[in-house]
């Protein structure tokens, strides 16, 4: 009978170290923001994002680049990362990361100087987008949320 004991509480601890991993796994999950992916792989998908919001997107990007996420965000950075996060985005999940990032004019934007365009920006990793963001090209320009306000 003895040489059951050991067998028995082997099973245990195995069974017992099999939930606790699942239970961290299920944590890791939840927190690194397991919800909603939105898809950018096409450009389809990307005109259709910015139109969700009510603006009249270019049928086609003006630029197209490869960007670097910082590993470590300066002031600027971290003022830029609170935009994303107020649209349910967080870039810190995504330093070091090099991202796409698509520019779309935008032609409905009200009181916008015809000589600087306004424009929808995404920014997508492996087909998602992971960030967006309205501005202006010129020095010191808007930057703001996709969502009209």
């Amino acid at each position: 009978m003895s040489g059951k004991k050991p067998r028995r509480s082997k099973s245990l601890t195995f069974g017992v170290l099999l939930i606790l991993l699942a239970g961290i796994w299920c944590i890791f999950k939840l927190s690194s923001g397991g919800g909603a992916h939105i898809s950018g792989a096409t450009n389809e998908e990307r005109v259709q994002y910015i139109e969700m919001f009510g603006w009249d997107a270019a049928p086609v990007p003006s630029s197209v680049e490869e960007v670097r996420i910082p590993s470590r965000f300066d002031e600027a950075y971290t003022q830029y990362n609170a935009l994303q996060k107020e649209q349910g985005f967080d870039l810190m999940k995504y330093r070091a990361c090099f991202a796409k990032k698509y520019t779309y004019e935008i032609s409905n934007f009200d009181g916008a100087d015809p000589v600087v365009p306004i424009c929808a920006n995404l920014l997508v990793v492996d087909g998602e987008i992971i960030g967006a963001d309205i501005s202006s090209s010129e020095a010191n320009g808007l930057v703001t949320v996709l969502a009209k306000k």
